[in-house]
């Protein structure tokens, strides 16, 4: 009785889960922790180990490419550039100030800023190219193959898009009142505007956060997907910076230990929180689906998704994700692979050895996973021959004495 007792709570339990994962699910306090500990699981990746420094690097690395472009766009509408030029002499060194200013206020182009300028734009690259690495990581669970020229060209345009869009919603936050009173000619509307700079400034930021966790991956994922993270980033994003502010106004003082870099040290662990940030934002996302049941970044959504974006040619999905049916030594090898193949002697051969090991290596495994799975079938039916009679005459006692 016991034991049919098992098998109905089990069974019951089964129709319950079916029902929830085809059917939306209400959230709750109880998916909420759940969410947290699906991200907290992924953490176990040794892959998003040291992630956070790289990209606060990189934040660092667009700040200067970021100023370059606000202070252009603001001379569109004759802004003065004072709150650049504080902020730089408080960041930077003088020298650095004074020459980066001279650039602001330079009347010509020469070679030597147009290649600044493509220097910086390269650099500022760096963070949309490991933010790309790291959104297609998380939605594929790693899967996905990585082409270092592709993804690093594609990266130069969509940090020129960030950019602007970072530079647009700085200009809106910080001379909002000017900009508006110089384009609109309605004093009303304008005074309206003015009143709504701060929602029109994070619609824009949100927008902006938006567009890089939809455009970033390699897969194209419904835009719907990416909501639950780009809120979450948003919000962790405004709170961080809040707590950040105070924490340096009247707790830290960094001075003492780094001297001349206690400013470049303070901006660094700002980009560091918010490089946790905008990972945790893009986990989310994937924690959001499962733990919903939404169903929409599942392993075969994921494949649907690239075959749509390959078009006709739905056989080369192959090229972005590593499937179930792929060799993990074989074709396509990665560029240090086939150089080596080609100018280190013995390499080619070595390489083929490995690859022949390991494939014996995972058919022995097989082979021994099937031989567990057959002796534990054949333990469980032996069990189970033994346990029935037990259970129908006790069931039939049982009856007895009902009757």
């Amino acid at each position: 009785m016991n034991k049919l007792k098992e098998l109905k709570e089990k069974a019951r339990f089964h129709k319950m889960s079916c029902h929830n994962r085809s059917g939306r699910e209400k959230l709750n306090k109880d998916k909420f922790i759940r969410m947290g500990f699906h991200i907290w699981r992924q953490f176990d990746d040794p892959y998003y180990t040291g992630f956070a420094a790289q990209i606060a690097y990189f934040f660092f690395m667009s700040s200067m490419p970021t100023m370059v472009v606000l202070s252009q766009f603001l001379g569109l509408f004759d802004v003065s550039l004072d709150v650049i030029r504080d902020w730089l002499d408080s960041h930077v060194a003088t020298e650095v100030s004074s020459f980066v200013m001279g650039l602001f206020t330079a009347s010509s182009v020469k070679l030597t800023n147009i290649v600044l300028t493509v220097l910086a734009l390269w650099a500022a690259s760096g963070l949309e190219f490991s933010l790309a690495r790291l959104t297609t990581y998380s939605l594929t669970e790693g899967t996905y193959r990585f082409s270092f020229w592709s993804e690093r060209l594609k990266a130069i345009p969509t940090a020129i898009m960030t950019i602007m869009a970072i530079a647009f919603t700085l200009s809106i936050y910080v001379y909002g009142e000017e900009l508006f009173l110089k384009i609109v000619s309605n004093n009303h509307v304008a005074r309206l505007l003015v009143a709504m700079r701060l929602p029109i400034a994070a619609g824009l930021f949100f927008l902006m956060l938006m567009m890089n966790y939809y455009i970033l991956p390699r897969v194209k994922v419904p835009l719907k997907c990416i909501i639950p993270g780009t809120v979450l980033a948003m919000l962790g994003i405004m709170l961080i910076t809040f707590f950040y502010a105070i924490y340096i106004s009247y707790i830290a003082n960094y001075n003492i230990l780094y001297g001349a870099f206690a400013n470049i040290v303070a901006l660094m662990l700002w980009f560091y929180l918010i490089s946790w940030v905008l990972c945790i934002g893009m986990m989310f996302n994937k924690a959001w689906d499962d733990v919903m049941g939404r169903n929409l970044l599942t392993r075969d959504k994921i494949i649907h998704y690239i075959e749509k974006q390959m078009g006709d040619d739905k056989s080369d999905y192959r090229k972005l994700i590593i499937t179930d049916e792929d060799d993990e030594d074989g074709n396509p090898e990665t560029i240090a692979v086939k150089m080596s193949r080609q100018f280190v002697r013995g390499y080619s051969e070595e390489r083929d050895l490995e690859i022949q090991r390991r494939k014996r290596e995972r058919q022995r495994q097989a082979e021994e996973y099937v031989r567990n799975a057959i002796e534990e079938a054949k333990k469980n039916a032996t069990k189970d021959k033994i346990i029935e009679p037990v259970i129908s005459a006790s069931d039939d006692e049982e009856d007895g004495r009902m009757n």
